[in-house]
């Protein structure tokens, strides 16, 4: 017998494919059922998804700890556990706070102690230098290129030498100022920097999902005193003979879960770990996105865009290095909270699944599913948080020239030599009124 045709050759118009009674090959329908049984188990996982905790993470450890503490009745071995997981969470606080705090200290104090203007947009399209372009001018006065740019600590050397020959030489002060070129201070590549700062932002998402993920775990799961640790033999065997079909221990027969949390604790970790959590990131996020749009150099500012990452994730660093295993056990194995079902799905019957993938897939609402799952709403998330994070550095630090030009305000001293972590919620801290520099020519 002839082998039968594909479908696709039979069938050009897929919505044909929605009635039972299509012809497939035993093949095809293996395969369309399968897909039809991923595609819906797998769409609700993404998008009602579970509710989990950071299991390599302090802050999921202060969540989860205290609860199985309680549902062991705080005996003492689980309660001291619980007691050193807020121990580790306050320690991580500290730490995480005070570097933020020394980076901005560095960066917005100790900048404008060096004299240091903002970056902003300087040299940014050096490459149309000197035909007018936009950003053209350096915070010298003069024209960018390539052979006269230079980082900021050589490009201000430079600077303290010839002002110093004009100092020593009054009376040659114009025959120095012609003769000592001290080039200009910019950016090496704007396309690395606005790359860095969208890999950063990329890191930054990834731990905003893990705390907004808290944030729905305390949302969802029920209000009430449920066990978060449980005992379960299996029902299928007797306990002895599944231990040694599957080489398990007593210990694999202990199971923990996210379940129900009081009212009070729900508080709790919401004030404790929440807010403290969301804090950090955004201080984080405006702080690092800062300082990478203030490097001028390409492997300065890869480098940075790296290394800021190390401080989101000292939490992860703290759990592994100072909890225990019990713990670390506990977090591993700690099942999420679903927020869907599969009941429908384990018991719909294949006939029913081929019917709901054809109409699905090929059917009329073939292309609105298609260009819904087209969009790329994380990667679309990622670039309206990077570009929210660079205009509100532009609208703090820059001002736009006549010519379309992003330079750097007039800036002034500090009238404080130590970082207010207060600062940290307001545009800025006390300066002096006399600006130090001011853009040539503004």
């Amino acid at each position: 017998m002839a082998q039968k045709n594909s479908a696709r050759e039979r069938y050009p118009d897929r919505s044909a494919y929605a009635g039972l009674s299509l012809e497939l090959s035993e093949e095809d329908r293996n395969a369309y059922i399968a897909s039809g049984k991923a595609i819906s188990y797998l769409m609700k996982m993404e998008t009602d998804g579970s509710c989990g905790l950071e299991k390599g993470s302090v802050y999921g450890a202060a969540v989860a700890i205290p609860q199985i503490a309680r549902s062991a009745g705080w005996s003492g071995t689980m309660s001291a556990l619980a007691i050193r997981s807020y121990v580790f969470l306050i320690l991580n606080i500290i730490l995480q706070g005070f570097l933020l705090c020394m980076i901005a200290e560095d960066e917005l104090l100790g900048s404008a102690f060096a004299g240091k203007m903002h970056l902003c947009d300087f040299g940014a399209k050096m490459e149309n230098c000197p035909q007018d372009a936009p950003n053209c001018k350096g915070p010298g006065g003069t024209a960018f290129s390539a052979p006269r740019l230079y980082s900021f600590d050589v490009w201000s050397t430079r600077v303290y030498v010839r002002d110093s020959l004009a100092a020593i030489f009054p009376d040659r002060k114009d025959e120095i100022h012609k003769l000592v070129d001290p080039g200009e201070y910019g950016l090496e590549n704007y396309y690395c920097r606005a790359s860095c700062c969208f890999i950063f932002m990329m890191a930054m998402m990834d731990d905003l999902h893990k705390t907004l993920s808290l944030l729905v775990l305390l949302w969802h799961v029920p209000s009430d005193n449920s066990k978060w640790v449980r005992y379960e033999p299996p029902d299928w065997a007797t306990k002895e003979h599944a231990k040694r079909v599957h080489s398990w221990c007593e210990l694999d027969l202990v199971k923990f879960g996210v379940a129900g949390m009081p009212c009070r604790w729900k508080f709790t970790n919401f004030a404790c770990i929440f807010v403290p959590k969301m804090c950090i990131w955004w201080i984080l996020a405006s702080l690092g996105m800062h300082f990478l749009m203030e490097t001028a150099g390409i492997v300065d500012v890869i480098m940075n865009s790296m290394a800021l990452t190390f401080i989101i994730n000292l939490d992860e660093m703290i759990f592994m290095v100072l909890t225990t295993v019990p713990v670390k056990h506990m977090l591993d194995n700690l099942e999420d909270y679903a927020l869907f079902q599969l009941d429908e799905e384990e018991r719909e019957k294949d006939d029913d699944i081929l019917t709901r993938y054809m109409r699905q897939e090929f059917g009329a609402n073939k292309w609105k599913r298609f260009f819904k799952l087209l969009l790329p709403k994380r990667l679309l998330t990622v670039l309206i948080l990077m570009m929210a994070f660079i205009w509100n550095y532009y609208r703090l630090n820059c001002d736009m020239m006549d010519d379309g030009s992003l330079v750097s305000k007039p800036m002034t001293l500090p009238t404080v030599v130590r970082f207010n972590p207060l600062n940290f919620f307001s545009d800025g801290f006390p300066a002096q009124s006399d600006a130090y520099w001011t853009m040539p020519g503004s």
